[in-house]
């Protein structure tokens, strides 16, 4: 079965929509650990809002393309590819290590997997992977009260 690009991107919209969906559901269905909090769930939720809008806009613009103008390369697909296996990992790596090192050590890697070669600021791209973390982890534990994973280091 040979898919066009138009075909893929179709059937890969549809698919993170479904997928967008069923994590909103499940989201859904998460109670609140502590009283006057934005709940667990609320997340989740924000995340599967994001996947659905994401899918439901490619979708729209893949239906909207001529069959020639789809333009899916190797390197566009293995990028895919890369991220998934790196969200797999994140996910694996996200309690035993806990949130700030797998955080940081997941946006330093999708950063680069999504970064062209000759435009990749190395600076830049530590400076994120490693602010970006411990601010989210101040903001959970600090302003929300809600706890993130430590992991084997205690943080």
């Amino acid at each position: 079965m040979n898919l066009s690009n138009k075909k893929k991107s179709i059937l890969t919209s549809v698919l993170f929509l479904i997928f967008g969906v069923f994590l909103f559901v499940q989201a859904s269905g998460v109670k609140h650990m502590m009283k006057n909090d934005v709940g667990s769930g609320f997340f989740p939720k924000v995340i599967a809002i994001a996947i659905i809008a994401a899918a439901a806009i490619r979708l729209v613009m893949a239906l909207r393309e001529k069959e020639s103008e789809s333009k899916a390369t190797g390197s566009d697909m293995a990028g895919g590819w890369i991220t998934i296996a790196l969200i797999g990992i994140y996910v694996l790596a996200f309690n035993p290590v806990g949130f700030i090192i797998s955080t940081i050590v997941y946006l330093f890697a999708q950063i680069l997997v999504l970064t062209p070669k000759e435009k990749r600021n190395w600076i830049v791209i530590s400076a994120i992977s490693i602010i970006a973390p411990f601010a989210l982890y101040a903001l959970f534990t600090h302003v929300i009260s809600s706890p993130l994973p430590k992991g084997i280091f205690g943080f």
